[in-house]
């Protein structure tokens, strides 16, 4: 007997496990086809906008910090956001370099002329490593002491900007090469 804190907590529990079953059961026996995983190519255009968006948040807030006069690597809520949004920036950047490369391979295996994609290709691995070089930077400074403020705060600032405006003609010339010629999402035309 499970008593009424059994039936509370365990029948849910119990009841979905049966639906998920019996589901299951329904697709094996009316003959329903499991459907495949997401093609490998396509998660690189799914992870790439995560470090867009966090690249140029981590920007916008360090302008910010330096337009009050602040310290990129004091240690308050701002400055902190920041490093935060610009280390996960990196972090996602690594992993939409990796599956760029998966789907680069996939498209030249497809057909798509190699050089549109090694142009994307080389803006977005400049990216990453601008992105890791400004992270290590800032980690650094703030583990040693090293005040990021008036002019080494705004040296930085300026390379995060050529960051940034790496980062958007990578962004452009990958638009390119879906909107445009259609990598990885519409069959190969000859030229």
């Amino acid at each position: 007997m499970l008593g009424w804190w059994g039936r509370l907590f365990f029948w849910p529990m119990l009841s979905c496990r049966a639906l998920v079953c019996a589901s299951f059961n329904n697709r094996l026996i009316n003959g329903y086809e499991r459907k495949p995983m997401i093609d490998i190519a396509h998660i690189h255009p799914m992870l790439v906008h995560f470090p867009i968006v966090l690249f140029l948040l981590a920007v916008a807030i360090d302008f910010l910090v330096l337009l009050k006069g602040g310290d990129l690597t004091a240690k308050a809520c701002l400055p902190t956001t920041g490093l935060i949004a610009l280390f996960l920036a990196a972090l996602a950047a690594i992993a939409a370099a990796i599956f760029g490369d998966i789907a680069l391979d996939k498209a030249v295996e497809l057909g798509f002329k190699k050089a549109p994609l090694e142009q994307h290709e080389t803006l977005g691995l400049t990216t990453l490593w601008i992105l890791i070089g400004l992270t290590l930077w800032q980690v650094f400074s703030r583990w040693r002491g090293i005040s990021l403020d008036a002019g080494k705060g705004w040296a930085f600032f300026a390379i995060s900007l050529l960051g940034v405006g790496t980062l958007l003609t990578a962004a452009y010339f990958g638009g390119e090469l879906v909107y445009t010629i259609g990598v990885n999402v519409a069959p190969v035309h000859p030229s």
